[in-house]
Formats: structure tokens, C-alpha cells, sequence
């Protein structure tokens, strides 16, 4: 499966959360200089309850990306549909 790459506002990326995001689905979420990969668990809009499987941090974890979305650099998220790749631009 070929992944989609594409380059982003930091909005953009929210909302393709928001909307795209469902549980089940495979996520890393690149936020500042934190990386979270984990599977999707609930996504209350934009309020996402994650299994995480970090090398030093596992387990549920609920993370707002409407509160961190100006953190966001880069959202790795694998569903049905296939692999996408977001990375954020300057909003500017």
C-alpha cells in the first residue's frame, strides 16, 4: 500500500483529524518534539483516546489535539483506506 504524503497548515491538519480519524485506525502523532504512535481508541472531536505503544510510555492516554493543535507537525495515520502522511507547513 502506497503512502499519501501531503504538506499542511496546522488547521488543515486538525481538521483532517477530526474528521478522518476513527477508532481502530493507526496513528503517530508528531507533536513538537513529542511522537506518539499508538491505535485510536475514540475520537470525540478532536479528543483522542489512544492505546499507545511507545518504546517508554504504554498504554491509554487521552490527548486534545484542539488544544495542542499549534504543536502539530506531522500525523502519520494508517486506516482501511490506506497510509497518510500529513506534515505541517508555517501558517503564515
Amino acid at each position: 500500500m502506497k503512502d499519501n504524503f501531503k504538506l499542511a497548515s496546522v488547521d488543515e491538519i486538525h481538521k483532517y483529524i477530526i474528521e478522518k480519524v476513527k477508532p481502530g485506525d493507526e496513528i503517530g502523532l508528531s507533536l513538537g518534539r513529542c511522537y506518539v504512535p499508538g491505535t485510536i481508541v475514540t475520537n470525540n472531536n478532536g479528543v483522542l483516546q489512544i492505546d499507545v505503544r511507545g518504546e517508554s510510555v504504554k498504554g491509554l492516554s487521552s490527548i486534545d489535539v484542539n488544544d495542542l493543535k499549534d504543536f502539530l507537525v506531522e500525523v502519520k495515520h494508517k486506516s482501511d483506506d490506506g497510509v497518510y502522511i500529513l506534515e505541517a507547513t508555517d501558517n503564515e
